[in-house]
């Protein structure tokens, strides 16, 4: 059997989902967490940030490049509070590269009645911030994460009413409140992350970083030494760009495109290689983050036509390759963070600030050990030399 018909053979029988059954649990989980987000309207105090009613789905089951066989689903929750101003790294050099931290503004105080740490009366600033010296007040993203948890473990009996026949627990999932759901023998996980939008409503004479708009803060601290209280930290993400990077490729590459394809054999490997190696570095020390940053970065430099449906083979070996040299650099680049070829090329802007492009370069691997990459490139390597007997060995 040919090296093409090995890669569909694997795509059809142990990567894909068929679209009716990804659609249908992913339905399914947006009806659930809807409904807990409801719920916790219940639990909320005054005073409290304001929790969104509508969830934003992320990641690869929103992508369309969900692998088998695990059905998982990520939102974010979008929360409103008090913002005084938003500080990324191109402003402080303390902030640590894809991350920001968040001035809050005056809060009053509120009447709470129980013993409970969530429930004495504080002030704002004591139940969801950490005090910065030279900052003033920061907002936690440790607090409003374990508040959310508070909330969210509350739902519980009331998922199990409104949805009888399915059984739910929570478990931790740094940094979203990961909810593990059984329907039809099915065990589904649903990852809720609590997460900030920077909004134009703020008033930009306080706030210089209002030009960061259609982005999210998500409740995930830095766990780096930094010259800030760590849970001042909160991510960067651009997951909603990302998703639409995804609607744009579709867009503008053939109808018959073979880039979804070639991103899931590739996560496909990934994932279960510790199946042929149990020490992989290339499942164990690779994020599945970095490949689809592959794939962002070498569609923008690619013309249409070299993703059409007759190239998965040399499109897959090129993101290996793509892999390879980068792990070799210790650099993967992050696809907007600092990336200046958005200034030459618009079409992939997607909504995201042209400030962020200014940005100094932002590198994935900055925290990824050189053992790490270096075992992980000389797996690569391995599996690129014996493309045709690796795949083999996954059909089995």
């Amino acid at each position: 059997m040919s090296t093409p018909q090995l890669l569909e053979d694997l795509y059809t029988r142990k990567v894909t989902f068929s679209d009716s059954e990804l659609l249908r649990y992913r339905e399914f989980a947006e009806q659930v967490v809807r409904t807990l987000l409801q719920e916790v309207q219940i639990h909320r105090r005054d005073g409290d940030p304001a929790i969104g009613r509508e969830p934003i789905g992320t990641g690869s089951s929103f992508e369309g490049v969900k692998v088998k066989p695990e059905l998982e689903f990520d939102f974010m929750v979008p929360i409103q509070t008090n913002v005084q101003q938003i500080v990324f790294c191109d402003t402080d050099p303390h902030v640590p590269s894809r991350f920001g931290i968040v001035k809050t503004g005056s809060q009053q105080k509120f009447q709470l009645q129980s013993k409970s740490t969530w429930k004495k009366d504080e002030y704002f600033e004591i139940k969801f911030c950490t005090d910065a010296r030279g900052y003033g007040f920061l907002l936690s993203a440790d607090k409003i994460r374990k508040w959310f948890q508070s909330l969210s473990d509350r739902t519980l009996s009331a998922l199990e009413k409104r949805f009888p026949g399915s059984t739910f627990r929570f478990q931790q999932h740094d940094p979203a409140r990961n909810l593990l759901v059984t329907k039809d023998g099915k065990e589904l996980n649903i990852d809720i992350v609590p997460a900030i939008k920077n909004k134009k409503e703020l008033n930009i004479d306080i706030v210089p970083a209002i030009a960061y708009e259609n982005t999210f803060l998500v409740a995930k601290q830095c766990s780096s030494e930094i010259n800030l209280p760590n849970e001042a930290t909160w991510r960067l993400s651009f997951s909603t760009s990302e998703r639409d990077f995804f609607k744009e490729m579709k867009r503008v590459l053939p109808s018959n495109s073979c880039h979804l394809k070639c991103l899931q054999i590739l996560k496909y490997l990934r994932e279960n290689d510790s199946k042929l190696r149990p020490s992989s570095h290339f499942t164990h020390g690779l994020r599945s983050y970095y490949l689809k940053t592959a794939l962002f970065h070498l569609v923008m430099k690619s013309s249409p036509q070299a993703w059409a449906a007759g190239c998965l083979e040399q499109r897959l070996r090129e993101m290996i390759e793509y892999l390879i040299d980068r792990l070799g650099e210790d650099r993967i680049p992050h696809i907007f963070l600092g990336n200046k070829r958005h200034l030459e090329n618009p079409q992939w802007h997607l909504g995201v600030p042209v400030k962020f492009f200014h940005h100094t370069e932002a590198n994935l691997l900055e925290y990824v050990s050189k053992t790490t990459m270096e075992q992980a490139r000389l797996r690569l390597i391995e599996i690129s030399n014996n493309l045709d007997e690796i795949l083999r060995q996954h059909l089995k």
